[in-house]
């Protein structure tokens, strides 16, 4: 890997591991929250073994997933399209893209996740847009069913799409196994929970 994307993400887990343990005393709004070292590897791992080129996130946070999904599609000249609703964390995403050198390979986009997952689905109806080889969600647990249902629109054939925090929090247990549930109903998919991180929810788009 790069070492000027390995150091930046070096950097942001190290920073993320002593939110985690309370060595830094910040907000709750501006923290990373970000997923694990372990389950960025993974996503960059299923991006690489797919060929993914074209990705879209759902939930920048400072761009440390961001990250290890644009590393892996760079080679494929692909681009990662990801969405946040905190502008402060943009700011802070996009230098992290720059320090990096993967600026290149991210569309950034400030906006209401549904917004834009429906914008993105209008302009693939139409005809202007391009289907979605991976799909990362990590944003707010609430409106998970509509994104998906959404979102197994706009992928393609064998598509993917990794849904964060399937396992913890706990205190998200009770909605994310409304979600799970609702996935597992979908004749379209197929779907497994894999225990990595706070569990990730990997679904595949079979017809």
């Amino acid at each position: 890997m790069d070492k000027k994307i390995m150091s930046v993400l070096n950097e942001l887990n190290e920073h993320a591991e002593r939110e985690k343990n309370g060595e830094i005393q910040i907000p709750r709004e501006e923290q990373m929250l970000s997923i694990t070292e372990d389950t960025g590897k993974f996503l960059n791992i299923l991006c690489k073994g797919i060929g993914a080129k074209h990705v879209l996130e759902i939930g920048t946070s400072v761009g440390f997933s961001t990250i290890w999904l644009a590393e892996a599609i760079k080679e494929k000249n692909g681009k990662v399209i990801t969405i946040e609703q905190d502008q402060e964390k943009i700011k802070r995403a996009k230098e992290n893209f720059k320090n990096a050198g993967i600026s290149d390979y991210v569309q950034t986009n400030h906006y209401k996740a549904l917004d834009l997952i429906k914008k993105q689905k209008s302009s693939i109806d139409e005809g202007n847009g391009t289907k979605f080889d991976l799909v990362f969600i990590d944003a707010d647990k609430e409106n998970l069913k509509e994104y998906f249902d959404i979102l197994i629109q706009v992928i393609k054939i064998n598509g993917i799409i990794v849904t964060d925090n399937i396992l913890y929090p706990e205190k998200f247990r009770p909605i994310m196994l409304e979600y799970k549930q609702h996935v597992e109903s979908m004749t379209n998919v197929r779907t497994v929970t894999v225990p990595i991180g706070n569990g990730e929810e990997v679904s595949i788009k079979i017809v």
